[in-house]
């Protein structure tokens, strides 16, 4: 590459700098950027064939990883939309929904069996589970679950999972497993209940409405507080310790939990 005094570069060099630059700006935060244009074509992270599903893995070392949406997901198969294979990953959403064109998908808008995966800021929408984590340590937060066929956000051991809405889902709102912290969420109208725990968990500040079993289906070991639970056919809570300030409604009564 030939550069004058005046700093400027000519050539085939003036294409690989500008290039280089390029990526370099795109990678500055050391966030990888998923859309529809590079899921069709694939390689987001070595081994993603082109299409879906999008399969995001890391390094033999699975050190931490972030990925944002910069656009909707829609898919039209019956696999799931992102599978995670690598643990310590953050998948931002961006604000953008996770769509099944022609629901119910049989997959899930977002799968994983690792550890210590987040999940935020967008919706998922018309898949069989909306987010399915079954390793521990994860956290969703503020996701909209509308219409999947089975649970809105499901979620294995030592989970977060806050401020989520999941809402007219095929089961549960949001089921999690052990030693969970579920809060500030709004489970309404689903099919079975609104909010079911595995033992050891701690629900609170939660809006339950108008599911078709329980408001809170909890172990006897989870305890609950600060939630409002109203209209729900089956009844408010089955099982759980109220540690205060629950309301709960049900036909025209309201009365403090349990």
């Amino acid at each position: 590459m030939t550069i004058h005094r005046s700093g400027r570069a000519f050539g085939c060099g003036l294409l690989a700098l500008t290039m280089t630059l390029a990526a370099q700006a795109r990678a500055v935060d050391g966030v990888i950027e998923i859309n529809q244009a590079r899921a069709t074509k694939g390689g987001i992270t070595p081994g993603d064939t082109p299409g879906f599903p999008i399969t995001i893995s890391g390094g033999a070392l699975s050190e931490p990883m972030s990925f944002r949406l910069t656009g909707p997901l829609v898919i039209s198969t019956t696999d799931n939309a992102i599978e995670i294979l690598s643990p310590h990953v953050t998948l931002d959403l961006n604000g953008f929904m996770i769509t099944c064109m022609n629901p119910p998908c049989m997959g899930s808008a977002i799968l994983s069996s690792q550890n210590n995966i987040t999940v935020m800021n967008g919706t998922v929408r018309g898949f069989d589970d909306g987010v399915s984590i079954s390793g521990g340590g994860a956290l969703v937060e503020n996701v909209r679950a509308l219409g999947n066929a089975s649970v809105g956000v499901r979620v294995g051991n030592d989970c977060t999972v806050r401020n989520n809405i999941a809402s007219d889902n095929g089961t549960e709102g949001i089921r999690v497993l052990l030693g969970c912290t579920v809060s500030g969420n709004t489970a309404n109208n689903n099919q079975t209940s609104g909010i079911c725990t595995g033992l050891g968990s701690n629900v609170f500040g939660n809006t339950v409405r108008g599911n078709k079993d329980f408001g809170l289906n909890l172990t006897p070991d989870t305890g609950y507080s600060q939630n409002v639970i109203t209209g729900n056919m089956l009844g408010t809570v089955f099982n759980g310790v109220p540690t205060g300030l629950n309301l709960c409604r049900k036909d025209n009564n309201i009365t403090t939990c349990p």
